[in-house]
C-alpha cells in the first residue's frame, strides 16, 4: 500500500533524521473509500495516516532520488497521459500528490524543435496523484520539468549524514564538517530538487529529430542525444551542467530498469567537460541522477530560524528507449 498525507507545517523524526517540511507538504496518503469521502472524516483519516506512515517510511524514501515518470513515454497524438513524481531508491519509488506550496516549477516545454520552444505551466488540484495529467497536440520531442521548493532536514546522528555524503560522492564530506567547527549532534541541510523527463509524442523521429536542451537550471542533466531517434542510439552522452556550466570530475548515478524487480545502477565521472557516456539497451527504463553537495552560502538566518549548514542540489533525468 502506499501512503501520502498532508500537514501544516511539521517535523517527522525517521531513523535519525529530522525533516521540517513548508506548509503544506506531503508525508503520505492512503486511497478512501466512498464513506471516507466526507471532508471532515477525510481529513480525519489522512492526518491519522499521516502520523503512522511517517514514522514507517524507511530513510531512503525521505531523501533519496526524485523522478518523474509518465504514464507513457511515447504518448499517443492528444492521447491524456500523466505523470507521477516519484522518491525512493533503486528507481522504485513512492507516489507523490500534487501540493502547490512544494512547486516551483512544473511545466511541459516542447517540442524541442521549435523556436522558441513552447512552455506550458502544469497545474492541478491539491491531492491529485498522479500530480499531472496532460494531452499534447502536436508531434514531437518534449520535456515534462519540476523544480521542488526547497526543504530543510535535519540528521539527528552525524553518520547519517556521511552515508548519504559518501554514497552521493562527498567521501570528505564530515571532515569538512569538522574543520568548519559546526556541530556533530545536529547537522542540517537544505536540499531542492530538478527533475526532468524526455519524452516522444507521436511516430518515432529520424536521427535529425529535436534533441533535449540546457535549460538553466540551477542544476541539470542534459541528454546530448535522442532515445526515441532511428535507429535508436547504443550510447548516451549525458551531460551534467550547475550555475549555468558543464561540472566536471562529479558523480553520476544511471539506473537501468526492466521491471521494478530488475534495476542495476552503475556510476560514472563527469570528465573536464562535464560528460560521461553510457550504454543503452532496447525496452530499458533510465533514471540518471546526480547531486552536489556543498557547504551553505547564504544569510545565517532564513525566516527567522537558523541557516542550514550544508546545502544540496538534486538532478534527475528519466526516459525509456524504444523495445
Amino acid at each position: 500500500m502506499i501512503f501520502s498525507a498532508v500537514f501544516g507545517s511539521l517535523i517527522t523524526t525517521v531513523n535519525g533524521i529530522e525533516t521540517k517540511a513548508p506548509r503544506g507538504v506531503q508525508k503520505c496518503s492512503i486511497g478512501l473509500s466512498a464513506k471516507a469521502r466526507h471532508p471532515v472524516l477525510r481529513h480525519f483519516v489522512i492526518n491519522f495516516f499521516a502520523v503512522v506512515s511517517s514514522l514507517l517510511l524507511p530513510w531512503p524514501l525521505l531523501a533519496h532520488e526524485f523522478w518523474i515518470e509518465p504514464s507513457s513515454f511515447q504518448p499517443e497524438l492528444n492521447k491524456s497521459i500523466t505523470a507521477d513524481l516519484l522518491v525512493g531508491t533503486d528507481f522504485l519509488g513512492v507516489s507523490e500528490i500534487y501540493v502547490p506550496d512544494q512547486i516551483e516549477v512544473f511545466a511541459l516545454l516542447g517540442p524541442m524543435a521549435d523556436k522558441p520552444i513552447n512552455r506550458t505551466k502544469i497545474t492541478g488540484r491539491y491531492g491529485d496523484r498522479p500530480a499531472a495529467t496532460m494531452a499534447i497536440n502536436k508531434t514531437g520531442l518534449y520535456v515534462i520539468l519540476h523544480q521542488t521548493a526547497p526543504v530543510y532536514l535535519t540528521y539527528l546522528a552525524a553518520n547519517k549524514f556521511d552515508r548519504f555524503a559518501r554514497e552521493k560522492g562527498f567521501e570528505n564530506a564530515l571532515s569538512t564538517h569538522l574543520d568548519r567547527g559546526l556541530s556533530l549532534t545536529k547537522i542540517t541541510e537544505q536540499y531542492q530538487r530538478f527533475a526532468k523527463s524526455l519524452i516522444a509524442v507521436g511516430e518515432a523521429g529520424s536521427a535529425s529529430m529535436a534533441k533535449d536542451r540546457h535549460l538553466g537550471l540551477a542544476i541539470e542533466l542534459v541528454a546530448e542525444v535522442n532515445p526515441y531517434q532511428t535507429p535508436p542510439p547504443k550510447i548516451m552522452p549525458i551531460r551534467l551542467f550547475f550555475a549555468g556550466k558543464p561540472l566536471a570530475n562529479a558523480q553520476i548515478t544511471v539506473f537501468t530498469r526492466h521491471n521494478p524487480r530488475d534495476v542495476e545502477s552503475i556510476k560514472y565521472q563527469t570528465d573536464t567537460n562535464g560528460r560521461t557516456n553510457f550504454p543503452l539497451l532496447p525496452g530499458r527504463d533510465y533514471l540518471v541522477d546526480s547531486v552536489i553537495l556543498r557547504p551553505s552560502t547564504g544569510p545565517n538566518t532564513v525566516g527567522g530560524r537558523p541557516a542550514a549548514m550544508w546545502e544540496s542540489l538534486w538532478a534527475s533525468l528519466t526516459f525509456k528507449m524504444p523495445g
